[in-house]
């Protein structure tokens, strides 16, 4: 959802999932899919973790 804010449990930086999904998920096989996926990359470390 837009505007869900999330804290990269790795490094602290505190991100929107939109911007995570638009930045960090491009080079994941599961693009066609990544509005629906369950897991998150943090777009500074690239900490991959549960939404």
């Amino acid at each position: 959802m837009p505007g869900d804010l999330l804290r990269c449990p790795k490094c602290g930086f505190r991100f929107d999932v939109m911007y995570a999904r638009t930045i960090s998920c491009k080079s994941c096989n599961k693009i066609l899919s990544s509005l629906s996926c369950d897991y998150v990359k943090c777009p500074k470390c690239g900490f991959e973790f549960p939404k």
